[in-house]
């Protein structure tokens, strides 16, 4: 009988440690009517816990040092987070990087920072609004070449609303602009890579939420369950991305990372209690590496879903060609009709 791959994620063997540990104290000292350390090995237990804590939530490490000189390296969503840090190592490699990000000033601005941080690094950047189509047609305009496509920019919204377009914003920032954007640059990736960052919040999506239209929302919003479509989304856009192309394609859960811009959009008290989680989380530097894994390692395996810098089974549904193709169709589609 196979262990589900949600046991294997770093985030999950830290909550069980913490959990287990929490509770076998409280259970040791009902039976026992008091607690049996002294103070110093309490401290020295908590010490423990804490190392033992680090070392799960870490997880596995990949630290690229091979120069990439000539590559053009582009990188959606690099304001903060994962899309700043992996922008910041590529461009320390010798790679050409453009980040996307919205308002061409601001873009030129971040880019400017990450160059500075990368120490000379080239960082050029435009303006990119994945909720606009026509937005992303004039970025992919502006791009000459692109050996690697890091579509890591990612929104997620508490209410419903829709972009210039008319599609659900929170699917078309995560998913549909990655996809066209994907699609413009296709010419000019035959021989490079696109790094898709999911989630594994994949795992939540039901057989019933494979609505792409997102009606069964509207009336009663469902920021994560829209935001774990998406996510899933992503995977059936990589796996299909390499069945029909043979382009490297690759999908990823980065690790859940509580300090990234992504709960910015949340409830003061839903944040708040991320922050709390996040002794069972990855930092963002943690969180780049399996992003990095998959944009420049021989070990990342085209059309699978990567987690903790290795290849991890996704969810059941996320395996699904089927359901993927039907995917594909349908964003193609629902490309065709806005963008007229």
């Amino acid at each position: 009988m196979k262990l589900h791959p949600l046991l294997f994620e770093p985030e999950i063997l830290s909550f069980l440690f913490l959990s287990i540990n929490f509770f076998g104290s409280i259970i040791v000292c009902f039976i026992l009517r008091t607690w049996p350390l002294s103070i110093f090995f309490t401290c020295l237990y908590i010490l423990l816990m804490f190392f033992v804590n680090h070392g799960l939530t870490c997880g596995r490490h990949y630290l690229p040092i091979k120069k990439i000189p000539n590559q053009t390296v582009i990188i959606t969503g690099a304001t903060s987070g994962i899309g700043r840090v992996c922008a910041r190592r590529l461009a320390q490699l010798g790679a050409k990087v453009i980040i996307g990000i919205r308002g061409q000033e601001r873009a030129e601005k971040v880019a400017e920072e990450i160059s500075k941080e990368s120490l000379g690094g080239t960082v050029i950047g435009y303006d990119l609004d994945l909720s606009s189509l026509e937005n992303v047609k004039n970025f992919a305009e502006r791009i000459d070449s692109v050996d690697i496509l890091i579509n890591n920019a990612g929104s997620l919204y508490e209410t419903y609303s829709v972009t210039i377009d008319g599609i659900e914003k929170q699917f078309a920032t995560n998913c549909v602009g990655h996809f066209y954007l994907t699609q413009l640059l296709l010419p000019r990736l035959k021989h490079g890579r696109v790094v898709n960052v999911s989630s594994i919040a994949h795992h939540l999506v039901r057989p019933a939420d494979l609505d792409y239209s997102l009606r069964q929302f509207k009336d009663k919003y469902h920021g994560s369950r829209v935001y774990a479509l998406s996510k899933l989304a992503q995977i059936y856009h990589a796996s299909e991305l390499t069945r029909r192309y043979g382009v490297k394609a690759y999908s990823l859960h980065p690790g859940t990372i509580i300090s990234t811009n992504l709960q910015r959009n949340r409830p003061f008290f839903r944040r708040v209690a991320f922050q709390i989680l996040s002794m069972i989380g990855k930092t963002v530097e943690q969180g780049s590496m399996t992003t990095l894994f998959c944009a420049l390692s021989d070990d990342a395996k085209p059309g699978c879903y990567h987690s903790d810098c290795q290849v991890r089974r996704s969810s059941q549904l996320a395996m699904d060609t089927r359901r993927a193709e039907q995917c594909w169709n349908e964003t193609e589609r629902l490309i065709k009709e806005k963008a007229k």
